[in-house]
């Protein structure tokens, strides 16, 4: 789970920009290493003062902070330590947040989470290591279980997920075809969207008529 910033810096999630600033400022100062010496435990702190505000003061990055925070207490996290990046561990990440979909209503969920979640989970670094360390099993794994969380995406998510799919799997992995399946639905999906009103309206319009013509 992220870092409480707020409890870092002693604030309330409702805590406005201002009361925000004055507490980082009050702590800075406090916990500065010109105050604190060569004190590696008050060093720490210190850094995790600034790390707490550049992220809470950033509308972008707080925006990304609070999408993960309210993933993890959703799923009811405990604050804990990252787990080293390796292939398993991208694996359990994966199998975590696909049990959580399951368990709740894909398409009622805020959809821009979950995809923050999965940027996350890829990460350059994460798809790098499936790259070159990544074993057949565990990559099978990894992709299905991916193409299931993103069931509910629109097409604007759903090719940003297969873009990242396609960094991982070559040309002729299983994986590959299915992800371009699961593109190709989306893409389907995408156009019944826009053309569907049109269609039932001269669908209805159709059935009017055969009514019309069948009670002359």
């Amino acid at each position: 789970m992220p870092k409480d910033y707020y409890m870092i810096l002693g604030v309330s999630p409702q805590a406005t920009p201002d009361e925000i600033r004055r507490s980082y400022r009050r702590l800075a100062m406090a916990y500065h290493p010109d105050k604190q010496g060569d004190d590696k435990v008050a060093l720490a702190h210190f850094r995790e003062i600034q790390e707490a505000y550049e992220t809470l003061r950033d509308p972008v990055k707080k925006e990304a902070y609070l999408q993960e925070r309210w993933y993890e207490r959703s799923m009811g996290g405990k604050p804990s330590e990252s787990l080293p990046l390796t292939p398993a561990n991208i694996l359990k990440e994966v199998i975590s947040l696909e049990r959580y979909i399951a368990i709740h209503d894909p398409f009622r969920m805020d959809q821009s989470a979950l995809m923050a979640q999965l940027q996350r989970i890829l990460s350059d670094d994460s798809v790098d290591m499936l790259t070159c360390e990544g074993e057949p099993d565990l990559l099978n794994n990894i992709g299905r279980l991916l193409l299931k969380c993103g069931k509910s995406f629109s097409l604007p998510e759903a090719e940003a997920l297969a873009s990242t799919l396609y960094r991982i799997y070559p040309d002729v992995h299983p994986v590959r075809a299915a992800c371009d399946r699961y593109l190709s639905g989306k893409k389907t999906e995408e156009r019944w969207r826009k053309w569907k009103f049109p269609v039932l309206l001269l669908a209805t319009i159709l059935l009017c008529l055969i009514i019309f013509q069948a009670g002359k």
